[in-house]
């Protein structure tokens, strides 16, 4: 992992809440914060035969256009689980700090939305009592859709795949797995 792109990710989710908000002022506020809750499931074949565990996020975005947003966020996921034949038990527990940009088509209070980004993750491995950490980039692609109620408060469904690769206790590990959630947040 190279030093900057912490940097770079914490500049360009700021540079989101300080730009100017969407010229349609009569539209819904163009902030919002949300939490996100759901489930990881490995998918890559070097933990495929692992449980799936926990997701959780938090996240803050900003519409930059009509049907164009950034997002940046923080969460926690982890799975655990030995490849078949092996004596070796491992638990993986990572913390993303992400950035997505998300490309929004509006129906009314409804909205559908597709986004990419990427993310620095930091990953824990314990195993057979030891534990290494690594600090990776990975990458991630999903769909979602949202309800918005007219107080602001809005619901919706998110799915994503990421792609990491994490080195621990000198090798190499695949992490990539779906993500999905429910959401809840606001708008302001």
């Amino acid at each position: 992992m190279s030093r900057p792109a912490l940097p770079v990710l914490a500049l360009l989710a700021s540079l989101a809440l300080v730009l100017p908000a969407p010229a349609d002022a009569a539209g819904p506020p163009p902030n919002y914060v949300q939490v996100k809750l759901g489930g990881y499931f490995p998918m890559a074949s070097d933990i495929d035969t692992y449980d799936s565990g926990f997701n959780g996020e938090v996240s803050l975005g900003r519409y930059l256009a009509p049907g164009f947003a950034v997002e940046g966020g923080i969460g926690l996921f982890e799975t655990e689980g030995r490849r078949p034949g092996s004596p070796v038990y491992r638990e993986f527990e990572v913390i993303p700090l992400t950035f997505s940009i998300r490309g929004v088509i509006p129906s009314g209070p409804f909205e559908a939305y597709g986004m990419g980004g990427i993310g620095v993750y930091f990953t824990d491995d314990t195993s057979n009592g030891a534990s290494d950490s690594a600090a990776d980039i990975g990458l991630h692609l999903g769909l979602g859709g949202r309800y918005t109620l007219p107080n602001h408060v809005f619901f919706g469904l998110e799915g994503k795949y990421l792609w990491l690769t994490t080195s621990t206790f000198g090798t190499d590990t695949r992490l990539d797995g779906a993500v999905l959630t429910a959401n809840i947040g606001y708008r302001f």
